[in-house]
């Protein structure tokens, strides 16, 4: 039989979990979904197929431009990240799966979101396995104007057109099967779709290339002239270092507090002679930039170049640039250092370690040189996190996928003065690597097993009497003291 219109039966997707009147039900890693479809046919139906599942998926396209027709047109791709499905109890409908009309069944449904999806979803190519592992973390919600709030408003998360994240709840009706096609005749389907913004810790700074194959630079060093046209008297080295990550708070948190940060910048001025003063620095600007890389082609590594998404058929990339501060530095100081003479039976110089708080020599420089050196601390708040602002943006942890990726990185433009009265001002710029992570659920709790529960137990009871505890060994074990945990004899 076929319904058409009204004869269709209504559906509607019920939340049990505290988030039924939410602006935008919201969720991250391990928090359960739960509710209930309720089903209410207007005529008599027979139902052979009940379905309602959670899934989530990612799509992108990508415009080809070009002079010719033929070379014009639109390149997409398509991945779904996962799809649960809710088991159906038997006797949920009657023996002969007919419904009377106007009497209602509910069918209840509990989801977990999960850590990261399948290892089929990530398939292809890649370059190793840790970019493997990058890709089957869930990628939030994204590029879905209705589902990208914080708080209680809705807010730009600043992705383009071309890419969408989208994860929902759906429940479907089948009346009948098609033999031909192998396939069940749907008759009634409805999704009610939710954010997703899942956990992601911080990790470990990227290792950068200094823009030789990135476009990341953590040092410049520069030619300080008095003038246009006057003599070089000292050269400026500016330096710095991933910052620690912008950590977001969990989700559904009532009051946020600001999203906030601390670059570090260290300053190294080598006078041409004894009588050159370091330059007086002027102002320090920073802009922080929102880059979406996207394909219609599984990528086989981390974006690094921008240059390499730019006219291109099956890839794509679009920015947006924040400001963060402009902040007046002229009140920092700078020490004057005086290095102590060479040893005689060494003939190499000796330069700052790596994470020192004075940065490494130019190429300029001459041993045994004086230097001078300054340290600037630059607070990072991510703007529309702070009471009271009024931008419009929300921000996504940074994550890797197939087809998407978000990344984010921090612009630092420092100006100075010269002792001469200049047309210009001399200006460094770098450009550091910063991560957006985002706090779990406190009240997510993983399914565990009960003999995960059991281990668990064990582990904790070790380490709060260790070395005095005695605990019953499972059948076959023969669990012994042991100062770093416990072993099994064989």
């Amino acid at each position: 039989m076929v319904y058409r219109g009204k004869e269709k039966p209504s559906l509607e997707i019920i939340l049990t979990d505290g988030q039924q009147n939410a602006f935008v039900p919201q969720y991250t890693t391990l928090d359960e979904i739960k509710g209930f479809v309720t089903i209410t046919p207007h005529v008599e139906t027979k139902i052979d197929q009940i379905l309602v599942t959670f899934e989530g998926f990612v799509r992108t396209y990508v415009e080809k431009v070009g002079t010719a027709s033929a070379t014009s047109g639109r390149t997409e791709g398509f991945r779904e990240i996962f799809r649960l499905t809710q088991p159906i109890s038997e006797g949920t409908t009657s023996a002969s799966g007919k419904m009377e009309a106007g009497k209602p069944l509910t069918v209840p449904f509990e989801f977990a979101v999960p850590i990261e999806a399948l290892p089929r979803y990530c398939e292809h190519p890649v370059e190793n396995e840790a970019i493997h592992r990058a890709h089957l973390q869930l990628p939030p919600t994204l590029g879905d104007p209705l589902t990208a709030v914080w708080g209680k408003s809705m807010k730009d998360d600043m992705a383009p057109d071309m890419t969408i994240v989208s994860y929902c709840v759906r429940a479907r009706l089948a009346s009948g099967y098609d033999d031909k096609n192998r396939r069940w005749i749907w008759i009634a389907d409805l999704s009610r779709k939710v954010r997703v913004v899942p956990a992601v810790p911080e990790h470990p700074p990227l290792a950068v290339l200094d823009g030789k194959q990135d476009d990341y630079r953590l040092r410049k060093e520069k030619s300080i002239k008095k003038g246009t046209f006057q003599k070089k008297f000292g050269t400026l080295v500016m330096e710095s270092a991933q910052p620690p990550s912008l950590h977001l708070p969990p989700l559904r948190t009532e009051n946020p507090g600001p999203v906030t940060t601390m670059a570090k910048i260290k300053l190294r001025f080598e006078p041409a002679s004894p009588e050159d003063q370091p330059p007086k620095l002027s102002s320090l600007v920073i802009k922080l930039k929102v880059a979406t890389f996207f394909a219609t082609k599984p990528m086989c590594d981390i974006p690094k170049r921008s240059s390499d998404f730019h006219y291109s058929s099956d890839r794509g990339l679009y920015v947006e640039s924040l400001p963060l501060s402009s902040r007046c530095v002229e009140a920092v100081a700078w020490a004057k250092h005086t290095p102590p003479p060479t040893p005689p039976d060494r003939d190499f110089p000796e330069h700052p370690i790596i994470g020192s708080s004075i940065p490494a020599p130019s190429e300029f420089y001459k041993e045994g040189q004086e230097y001078y050196t300054a340290r600037i601390l630059a607070p990072i708040t991510l703007p529309g996190t702070v009471e009271g602002n009024t931008n419009h943006k929300v921000f996504l942890p940074t994550f890797h996928t197939c087809l998407l990726a978000r990344v984010y990185a921090l612009d630092l433009h420092l100006t100075c003065r010269t002792p001469s009265a200049s047309i210009t001002m001399p200006e460094m710029h770098l450009k550091l690597p910063i991560q957006v992570s985002a706090a779990p659920s406190s009240d997510a709790r993983p399914n565990i097993s009960e003999g995960e529960a059991r281990a668990i137990a064990r582990r904790e009871a070790v380490e709060s009497h260790p070395g005095n505890v005695a605990l019953p060994s499972p059948a076959g074990y023969a669990f012994k003291p042991y100062s770093g945990g416990y072993f099994t004899d064989e």
